[in-house]
């Protein structure tokens, strides 16, 4: 089996949007029981809950896309709590750079608690003089959050002087795998807004509110397969690691696929219908209004 890239950001990519709760209740839940207790699924599987948790949110996307014993060798030996450690291990292999990332690379920033790497997250994207990361332990901004309280998809320009460096996993290729899109899309939510909303009629400002919610049509395979907003639609779960495959504006099984996939890991649905109901829970969702 081939060991992309792509396998990990896949995995990280569906965190985003976990909370961190503020008891050992509900782990497995991306937003219920919420709060800053820094209890945590990943904490959990690692055996440290609650604890600061961000080197053990990448230890555990790696464990997750690859299993334990490729994983250990991906973040260049083992498995820590550390970020420092972790940046240390790929120093010592000859894996460590401070400038150039490419997709998949770990990356480490600068803190306030100690000397060496404070925050660690995984690199999604890099373009147009950016960076882009999926973090645990961390909140939203352009700044590094290094004790925040969930998992957030972020940008830094690569100038950013608390960037430290990146640790390079040695995947077996650069290919994508089979079941991930080969160029991780960089797609906000407020450009997924407003591509709804200009695809709708409704006012295109980029805030979702009542108005969009109101303007939103049902679309699956087998209605309005066609519609003018079924491409954002797959752009967005594309760009939140649901694979639509080609956002081509066109619903059909991948789009059904992805959208089966959403409901399950973010809505918690039993029945799944591949279906982006107007008005109900899953458009509320992607748009976030709940």
């Amino acid at each position: 089996m081939v060991n992309t890239a792509n396998k990990v950001i896949k995995v990280a990519l569906n965190e985003v949007g976990y909370l961190e709760k503020k008891s050992n209740y509900q782990l497995d839940s991306k937003t219920a029981n919420a709060g800053s207790a820094n209890y945590t699924k990943y904490g959990k599987w690692y055996g440290l809950n609650p604890d600061l948790w961000c080197a053990m949110f990448l230890c555990w996307i790696f464990n997750e896309a690859y299993g334990e014993t490729t994983a250990k060798k991906l973040l260049a030996g083992k498995f820590s709590a550390a970020c420092e450690e972790i940046r240390q291990n790929f120093i010592g292999k000859g894996h460590y750079h401070t400038s150039n990332p490419k997709i998949g690379d770990v990356i480490f920033f600068k803190g306030t608690r100690h000397s060496g790497a404070n925050h660690i997250g995984l690199v999604v994207d890099v373009s147009n003089g950016k960076v882009y990361t999926v973090e645990g332990n961390t909140s939203g901004g352009s700044t590094v959050i290094d004790n925040g309280g969930g998992v957030a998809k972020k940008c830094y320009t690569l100038s950013y002087n608390r960037i430290l460096g990146y640790g390079r996993p040695k995947y077996d290729d650069s290919t994508s795998s089979n079941d991930a899109p080969s160029k991780i899309p960089t797609y906000s939510r407020k450009q997924f807004i407003k591509d709804v909303q200009a695809a709708t009629g409704a006012k295109t400002d980029g805030i979702a509110g009542n108005e969009t919610l109101s303007k939103t049509v049902t679309v699956s395979e087998s209605i309005n397969r066609k519609h003018k907003v079924v491409k954002p639609i797959q752009e967005y779960l594309n760009y939140l690691g649901y694979n639509c495959g080609k956002a081509d504006g066109i619903a059909g099984s991948k789009f059904t696929a992805a959208v089966n996939s959403y409901q399950k890991k973010v809505l918690g649905y039993k029945n799944l219908d591949g279906e982006v109901t107007a008005r109900k829970k899953m458009w509320k969702s992607l748009l976030g209004l709940i």
